[in-house]
């Protein structure tokens, strides 16, 4: 059997009106045996939360770049090629980040998200720059850093990153968009959070930091603002959002 050259795990739990969706944009990227899909069911093998059922998938993936999809979300059309086109150009490539749309409940475009390149200095006081499942990383690399902390519900993709980072790994950006998030009343983060849920946020947050030994400071932010600013951020962003706002995402 060919080994697969990405695996990507789509975790799922009823309810998931999307599902469908996910997989259909998976199957369609036009890479063929390329791409592996292991769809890790909460309610077929029980698991302690998306983190852990991410782990769960991706010990069953034999692919050599893996990445994840929420069962809501969008890869979009030829991401995956455009992925493949990358790693290709770059020697010992370990870990890609692209661009991300926000879209609501019938694909259609709501914001467009754009992120920077990678700078040491701008990420000494703050969480690398990555969009959850546009990111494409060696299995190396998530085995390296022993993958998802199983204890983290809503900070689990930061975790992740800071992890990469510490093990000397630094991203690379594709300046496209390959994945869209979808905002709806199910979606775990990109719905509005009872006053509970904000504070049990932002209480894990504070505690996945001090673990990583990483403080945000104002300085910090206030770095990555000015840096977005001139490097043409905000304005990618805005003017993207102005033709696509109302578009299918695909």
């Amino acid at each position: 059997m060919n080994i697969p050259f990405f695996s990507c795990v789509i975790p799922v739990k009823e309810p998931r009106p999307y599902f469908e969706g996910a997989a259909a944009c998976l199957q369609n990227q036009g890479v063929d045996d390329a791409l592996e899909i292991i769809v890790q069911d909460g309610d077929i093998e029980p698991d302690k939360g998306q983190s852990d059922a991410l782990n769960k998938g991706f010990a069953k993936a034999k692919g050599e770049w893996l990445f994840w999809l929420n069962a809501d979300d969008m890869l979009l059309p030829g991401a995956l090629k455009r992925v493949f086109d990358r790693i290709n150009k770059i020697d010992r490539i370990e870990w890609i980040a692209g661009n991300q749309l926000l879209i609501d409940d019938a694909g259609k475009v709501l914001r467009c998200s754009v992120g920077n390149g990678w700078h040491d200095w701008l990420y000494k006081n703050a969480v690398p720059h990555v969009y959850g499942p546009s990111a494409f990383f060696r299995r190396e690399l998530f085995e390296k850093v022993g993958g998802f902390d199983t204890s983290l519900k809503y900070c689990m993709d930061w975790d992740l990153w800071i992890k990469f980072m510490k093990a000397g790994a630094r991203f690379v950006r594709i300046n496209d968009y390959l994945w869209a998030q979808r905002q709806w009343s199910g979606s775990k983060t990109q719905r509005p959070l009872t006053k509970e849920e904000w504070n049990e946020q932002q209480d894990e947050i504070r505690k996945m930091l001090a673990k990583n030994g990483l403080s945000i400071t104002k300085w910090g932010a206030l770095k990555m603002r000015v840096w977005r600013t001139l490097n043409g951020n905000y304005l990618q962003e805005a003017v993207d959002t102005f033709w696509m706002r109302g578009r299918c995402a695909n």
